[in-house]
């Protein structure tokens, strides 16, 4: 919509509001009521931050390093090799050719160092070891 003189604007707010949709009153975006369930935008909305980094902050007694991945492996498939041993609850493959999976059990994770280490993802054979959290210096 664009400019009325006064006149045709004070003649429309009279008759009820702008139009075919009945009466509008103009809010500025502060003053409106946010979309959602929770009711804010802020903490306990329904929007938030994501869940952060996953596997990454589970307990490293459940989680196995593995060196050597070939460059063409997918985290998808890092996944379907490790879950020769057990049931993997995450993946994922990091810079260098590493990456780590975790398991639901310590038990699962040690089998996986001792039964998966040396054997063949693609064309490559990996290292399986502990996970040890790297050093801040």
């Amino acid at each position: 919509m664009g400019w009325l003189p006064d006149w045709l604007w004070r003649q429309q707010q009279q008759k009820g509001g702008a139009g075919k949709g009945g009466k509008s009153t103009w809010q500025p975006q502060w003053q409106k009521q946010p979309w959602g369930k929770g009711g804010s935008w802020g903490k306990g909305g329904s929007w938030g931050k994501g869940k952060g980094k996953g596997g990454l902050t589970r307990d490293p007694s459940k989680k196995v390093w593995i060196g050597n991945i070939p460059d063409e492996a997918t985290w998808k498939d890092l996944q379907t090799h490790m879950n020769q041993v057990g049931t993997t609850t995450w993946a994922q493959i990091f810079k260098g050719n590493t990456g780590a999976v975790a398991y639901k059990t310590a038990e699962e994770a040690a089998t996986a160092i001792a039964t998966m280490n040396g054997t063949l993802l693609g064309n490559s054979a990996i290292v399986c070891d502990t996970w040890e959290k790297k050093e801040q210096q």
